[in-house]
């Protein structure tokens, strides 16, 4: 099989190839276990050789699909995988810091089908158990013959901006000196656009237009997609919901708070945009002019 370049090497099917070699990522308990050999640490991604002493802890495995032309398996393995010579365990938010977003999706991918497996054990419309089809990613009701797919929930966040300020808020349950950018879920009915509209508004009573997409993110807690977009402020007066924000406020794009997401991850990404093209357009050398 070929992998189009433009998907970064991976390819999602729930189809093996049987390749000589394969791919594997360990995951203990949600966590995952890096290979400690040199030119492996933060790579969560094991070759068949290194992953033999995880054999006899594994419990379930889960085809993700094709990686750099090999296939590639999530191993779900017991808790006593983690004390393996040669290996270390990592939370998996912990890896969003020191791998690369190609190698983070892929583990957001095995931990989210081991999750999904989890929850859907038993059929939603007569109970009975389902069971994983080896044909694709879904967990099959054997009495009613239903078809149960992994669970995605859309989510849009933004930031929004007004010429050389952007609006950063701060959750009610981060600590005092983290800030962000606002997001939310989209509810049933609603395209992207009005879920901007309406969290935005909800949650600092700010109105917004010429909204442009940005990227996407998959964000597995437990199995989200971060939808990222910029927006610009139509209204700046804040007023906060005081539920899930606690604080907001607009920032010049050189003065921002000390503490906010890394460009990992798509909050930090939608600030560094910002900042870099806002240091062009305002920057030092445009004040001389």
């Amino acid at each position: 099989m070929t992998v189009p370049t433009g998907l970064n090497g991976f390819y999602a099917s729930p189809l093996l190839l049987n390749t000589d070699k394969k791919w594997i990522i360990a995951v203990v308990g949600g966590d995952i276990l890096l290979a400690d050999a040199i030119g492996t640490h933060n790579n969560p991604v094991i070759d068949s050789d290194t992953s033999q002493p995880l054999h006899v802890f594994c419990q379930r495995r889960i085809t993700l699909g094709q990686w750099h032309t090999r296939d590639c398996e999530v191993w779900d393995l017991m808790p006593q995988a983690a004390a393996t010579e040669g290996f270390s365990i990592v939370a998996l938010r912990d890896l969003l810091m020191v791998a690369g977003e190609e190698i983070f999706s892929l583990a957001c991918r095995a931990v989210q089908l081991l999750g999904w497996q989890d929850t859907h054990r038993f059929c939603g419309t007569c109970g009975k158990p389902n069971q994983a089809s080896d044909k694709e990613h879904a967990m099959v009701c054997n009495g009613c013959n239903i078809s149960n797919y992994p669970r995605i929930s859309p989510c849009i966040i933004v930031l929004v901006t007004r010429g050389d300020h952007c609006l950063l808020a701060r959750n009610s349950n981060w600590p005092v000196n983290r800030f962000g950018t606002l997001a939310g879920f989209l509810e049933a009915g609603e395209t992207a656009e009005q879920a901007l509209h309406r969290e935005v508004f909800e949650e600092v009573g700010v109105e917004i237009d010429n909204i442009r997409y940005i990227g996407s993110q998959s964000w597995p807690y437990p199995g989200q997609l971060m939808l990222g977009f910029m927006a610009d402020a139509v209204t700046d007066e804040i007023k906060v919901d005081g539920i899930e924000i606690a604080q907001a406020d607009w920032y010049r794009y050189d003065q921002l708070p000390d503490t906010l997401g890394s460009p990992r991850i798509m909050s930090g990404r939608l600030i560094q945009r910002y900042v870099d093209h806002a240091s062009l357009v305002y920057g030092p050398e445009q004040d001389k002019l």
